[in-house]
């Protein structure tokens, strides 16, 4: 019998001491109490008054209380709930999981089949799903474009169809406003038998944004206040660029990024106490020559690793960012970018790290790059995994029976063991010259395109229920209405 025995389950990187995260926790309560937002909302701005915020205009002060009362009704656990209800593809969002997805919007996409860069269509948004439905190391969907060949208004709705239509993996939406979070969470609830039952079993995230520095706009909160009313789990991530919308140092990117999230957590806790919250942002510097936000500079993982830190001092589940690049091809830069910020992401315990499959500063979509990435961040899971050390792992037994001079091949530990202790590759090529000479010389782009156009030619749908079906085409018919009452 053990006593005062610690283990450590896995490999974690961290950063910052509880000294700093403390300093940086009193940075963002005096940001929100001294500083405060601009809420661009009137209820909103009510509900905030009514808890005892300081209102003047638009712009709202939080006293520190507040805040921290919000903190503490937000859950840092819960379940986001596969469509078909296999709980092999649950996200259970807790201390020391990381899981992994795309990221929306791009308005460009690498053509699946002629590998060209081009404007995001409709029938993308199933490629996009399939692939994801079909690697194992990536957890939820998001459509990695944003619909060209739509009406505006209504791209994010489509892209929720198809995403849904397509994969049973949870889904994190975006949309526009009220009316298309509306008519999606229609959809999601009538596939999940009722409200009552989707609450119970939630099986996507509802994605807003503010817009930095320091307000919340009308359409963000719109989206947040129907999210919380529906108890529908939620991210509230700001997107500040260091040196352009935000401090150019770390530490004052990060205490910004975490007010401008908590000001929606205390709306949101207001609203619905103890809804599902997951904080943000996407953070990165502005690249001062090419005067865009870099998806693969090191600060990016170094900002992302010191806010999931700080979310996690707080209680809360982050919203993290990894697995992209500035690169314009599926090339080297793009490999080493992808394969370092998923790591970090891996390493830090990020619980949702989006926009894998982001290429060219988030401007292309790229399921190749996904699909590469799928093997970066299965070679990380293995390593954060870490080594278990118990009295059969210590192999003692085995190494008696072998002794000098022998070989575990047929023992029967390395029997036991070696399927789960080894990670074994999809993509990473480990044969001999002579093999790999044998089997066409391919290359690491080619076998990521083989594996890509295996999977959509071996996809099999689970079809939603023939009410969902109907539901959908009814939603749709008076989307396309309603745009055309807008425009007239």
């Amino acid at each position: 019998m053990r006593t005062n025995y610690r283990v450590n389950s896995g490999v974690q990187f961290r950063m910052l001491s509880d000294d700093q995260l403390e300093e940086l926790f009193n940075g963002v309560l005096h940001i929100l109490e001294y500083v405060g937002l601009e809420v661009k909302h009137e209820r909103a701005r009510e509900v905030l008054k009514k808890a005892g915020a300081w209102v003047d205009g638009d712009r709202v002060r939080l006293p520190s209380y507040m805040v921290k009362d919000a903190l503490a009704k937000a859950p840092r656990s819960f379940t986001i709930y596969a469509r078909d209800g296999n709980p092999e593809h649950d996200i259970h969002i807790g201390p020391g999981r990381a899981h992994f997805g795309p990221g929306p919007t791009c308005v460009n996409f690498i053509d699946v089949e002629t590998m060209e860069r081009r404007p995001y269509q409709l029938s993308d948004v199933p490629y996009v799903a399939k692939v994801v439905d079909s690697l194992p190391n990536i957890d939820f969907c998001e459509s990695l474009g944003s619909v060209d060949n739509v009406p505006y208004d209504l791209s994010a709705l489509y892209e929720f169809v198809e995403m849904f239509r397509h994969t049973t993996k949870p889904i994190v939406a975006w949309s526009f406003d009220y009316y298309d979070s509306n008519a999606i969470h229609q959809i999601a609830v009538e596939e999940a038998g009722g409200q009552d039952a989707f609450e119970k079993r939630p099986t996507y995230i509802h994605y807003c944004e503010p817009l930095s520095p320091l307000i919340s706009t009308t359409d963000s909160l719109n989206k947040l206040v129907f999210a919380a009313e529906k108890r529908i789990p939620l991210i509230f991530t700001p997107c500040p660029l260091a040196g352009g919308t935000a401090p150019v140092t770390p530490a004052g990117i990060i205490i910004q990024a975490a007010a401008e999230s908590w000001m929606g957590l205390t709306i949101a806790q207001n609203i619905q106490p103890g809804n599902p919250f997951i904080m943000g942002g996407v953070l990165s510097v502005m690249d001062m020559s090419a005067m865009i936000l870099s998806y693969g500079a090191p600060e990016l993982s170094l900002m992302m690793a010191g806010i999931t830190e700080l979310a996690h001092y707080a209680g809360l589940p982050l919203w993290q960012t990894g697995g992209c690049t500035d690169s314009k091809t599926f090339d080297e830069q793009a490999i080493t970018e992808g394969s370092l910020s998923v790591f970090f992401s891996a390493l830090t315990g990020g619980d949702l790290c989006h926009d894998v499959g982001y290429t060219e500063s988030a401007m292309t979509g790229s399921v190749f790059q996904l699909t590469a990435m799928d093997e970066a961040i299965g070679y990380a899971r293995r390593i954060t995994r870490g080594i278990e050390v118990n009295e059969d792992t210590l192999a003692v037994d085995a190494i008696k029976r072998v002794g000098p001079n022998g070989h575990y091949l047929k023992d029967e530990h390395t029997l036991r063991y070696y399927k789960s202790e080894y990670w074994l590759p999809n993509l990473i090529d480990r044969t001999s010259y002579e093999d790999w000479t044998l089997m066409g010389e391919k290359s690491f782009k080619d076998r990521t395109i083989a594996r890509v156009q295996k999977m959509l030619a071996e996809y099999e749908q689970v079809p939603l229920k023939p009410e969902t079906e109907k539901l959908i085409g009814k939603v749709l018919a008076e989307a396309e209405e309603w745009v055309k009452q807008q425009e007239d």
